[in-house]
């Protein structure tokens, strides 16, 4: 039924917009312009994919018009998009429609616009005649740094709809298939709902000994973090939560976000309880913005998205484990394979040493920054005690000290 309402409700306001010579809705006209466009199947079975994951998400190998480029698996993505990183500036694909979406269009010539591809393959399977949206992001405030911009771009509902996806963090290993998923015995099942080229499930969030909240979540593996809400649900229910707040920041392609992460008593999924869960508190006027679940949740698990069939599953793999950034320090990888410095988390220990916002890190504990993931330094800023961090400029070096956070990292 969702499904349907969606279609007949984008198909409406695309009418209204071409009598109107409006092209702001053109980013709802993108929704269903792939709706006819097939996979092409040219291997049999469950299809192992080149991939990779970096800070929790995951990523693709996939040619375009015979360009091999690195793509974001992104279920909060509605359509497929790439950016202009030099791999696709190669391709020198062509300018059809603008599209203004969410602040894309708002730093002079950041206007992102609707382009075509002959052909997209994933190795095993392709699709031809795609239309995707080219977004400059290099030319926004998504990115500190133009070589911040490490993948060339998202791969979204409009692609993945037609699979099965097994998402295996701790393998490396993304699988797809048209097959409906066979699970294990100690495999959880929930139904999965579609809804604006969105996709969700049902949870339970509970904030105190008196509130537990249940609510459809939105399934974003396009987010690197365990649990996104909206500070306006919070608000209006006058909820109280005994955590203690860490002033973090995200980057959307607007820019900086700061927001308060805090630990929640637990969160259901089915027969799951995950307890101590954290969440970010995403600043919004609307309540039913940023139920997000996130990759560093669904890593934890086998996660496989079954759309053909509605069906989300989770299968246990080990303990449930939390990272937080003791250290106070958010870095992001360049192209050269050093962190930049994105954001100094108040109050936190790297809040009192000399580093600075656009900083570049060149070594870590003594080892290379080169030789180190994104993956594996969150792990390192989880981990109490002494580190070294070296950084270009003057070629300094601090030892920061990670603490635990009484409320948040250490709860009573």
């Amino acid at each position: 039924m969702f499904k349907n309402f969606t279609r007949s409700l984008i198909t409406v306001v695309i009418t209204c917009c071409s009598l109107t010579g409006c092209n702001v809705f053109n980013s709802l006209r993108m929704m269903q312009i792939n709706d006819n466009v097939e996979p092409v199947m040219t291997a049999e079975g469950r299809i192992s994919l080149e991939s990779k994951y970096e800070g929790e998400k995951p990523y693709i190998y996939a040619t375009v018009n015979g360009e091999k480029l690195l793509f974001l698996l992104d279920t909060g993505a509605r359509f497929l998009i790439l950016m202009d990183t030099p791999n696709v500036k190669k391709l020198n694909l062509p300018r059809g429609f603008d599209l203004a979406l969410s602040g894309w269009g708002e730093d002079g010539n950041s206007q992102a616009y609707q382009t075509d591809i002959a052909r997209i393959d994933l190795g095993g399977v392709y699709f031809d005649d795609m239309k995707a949206a080219l977004i400059p992001v290099s030319q926004t405030h998504y990115y500190l740094r133009e070589d911040e911009a490490i993948y060339d771009g998202v791969i979204g509902h409009d692609m993945m709809r037609h699979f099965t996806w097994e998402f295996d963090a701790s393998k490396n290993a993304i699988y797809l298939s048209q097959q409906p998923y066979s699970p294990s015995p100690d495999a959880t099942r929930l139904q999965m709902s579609s809804l604006f080229n969105k996709i969700s499930v049902d949870g339970s969030l509970t904030f105190n000994d008196s509130v537990t909240v249940n609510e459809p979540f939105v399934i974003d593996t396009g987010s690197r973090h365990y649990v996104k809400l909206s500070t306006a649900y919070i608000t209006s229910n006058e909820i109280e939560m005994s955590s203690a707040r860490v002033r973090a920041a995200d980057f959307g392609l607007s820019g900086k976000v700061e927001h308060d992460r805090v630990t929640l008593p637990s969160l259901s999924l089915g027969d799951i309880e995950i307890d101590n869960v954290k969440v970010n508190l995403i600043p919004s006027d609307d309540e039913d913005d940023w139920w997000v679940l996130g990759n560093a949740l669904m890593n934890q698990f086998k996660t496989v998205i079954d759309y053909n069939n509605d069906a989300f599953y989770l299968e246990p793999q080990a303990p449930f484990v939390t990272d937080y950034n003791l250290l106070g320090l958010e870095l992001r990888k360049i192209r050269s394979g050093d962190f930049v410095v994105r954001y100094v988390f108040p109050n936190l220990p790297a809040s009192e040493a000399n580093i600075e916002v656009g900083d570049i890190v060149t070594h870590i504990d003594g080892v290379t920054a080169t030789s180190v993931s994104l993956s594996e330094y969150n792990d390192i800023t989880s981990i109490k005690g002494e580190h070294r961090i070296c950084i270009l400029r003057d070629n300094a070096c601090f030892d920061i000290a990670g603490k635990e956070i009484p409320g948040y990292s250490s709860v009573q």
